[in-house]
């Protein structure tokens, strides 16, 4: 079997640790499920990342294990920057993440070649000077980049221009989403446009159901199993 870790965290609350230790076992369950032979189990009983104590033992511990399992990938950060970057420097020591929730992490190698329809997502700041000039320049960076460097057709851009990434702000990412089925990648400058928080970059995710590719994180393949 493969060889794996799990790592969870709760608040800490002494009210309901029944949940705690379920959710552990599901866990359990998914990576025997998966074929995972888990090793140990880390978990730390706080939110606050300075204190996950059971993480950083984890990472220093990571290249005992091939898959580590998790509930979903917030668990293991919970701004999409940082998230990615942990992701990425296991990824690159041969560990697999899968999650119950997210699926399995892929960075792929790049379907520069393939003639995909492809769509742009850019999230400026409300409070910088010329915004929108910002968002032009962007547009115009990945229409350069698709024609010199893939094979894709750019069908569309779209961008929201807010003070807050929420609903009542991102109202042209609500449009992306809906017309999901005229576009086979979405392409961003970086996760973080779609959302800088790791748990709401991955709601959105599931909404598109497509491959993301980012000019400054890479190719995120989507992937359920």
């Amino acid at each position: 079997m493969k060889t794996g870790a799990i790592y969870h965290f709760t608040n800490g609350s002494e009210i309901r640790p029944i949940v705690n230790e379920k959710q552990i076992e599901a866990l359990k369950r998914f990576a025997t499920s998966k074929g995972i032979d888990i090793k140990k189990i880390y978990c730390d009983y706080t939110l606050k990342t300075s204190e996950q104590e059971a993480f950083m033992t984890f990472m220093k511990e990571c290249e005992e294990y091939e898959y580590l399992v998790t509930k979903d990938f917030y668990h293991i950060r919970d701004k999409t920057t940082i998230c990615m970057k942990v992701m990425k420097e296991l990824r690159d020591k041969g560990i697999t993440i899968v999650s119950m929730e997210n699926g399995i992490f892929s960075f792929s190698e790049e379907p520069f070649d393939k003639p995909l329809r492809v769509v742009t997502y850019t999230q400026e700041n409300g409070k910088i000077r010329d915004a929108e000039g910002s968002v032009d320049m962007q547009n115009d960076i990945f229409s350069l980049f698709a024609k010199r460097k893939t094979g894709w057709t750019i069908i569309h851009h779209y961008s929201d221009i807010c003070f807050h990434q929420n609903d009542a702000e991102q109202l042209q990412l609500k449009e992306l989403i809906k017309h999901k089925d005229e576009y086979d990648l979405v392409l961003v400058n970086n996760l973080g446009d779609i959302h800088k928080r790791t748990a709401r970059l991955c709601k959105v995710r599931e909404q598109i159901g497509k491959d993301i590719f980012s000019m400054q994180d890479g190719f995120l393949k989507y992937e359920k199993e």
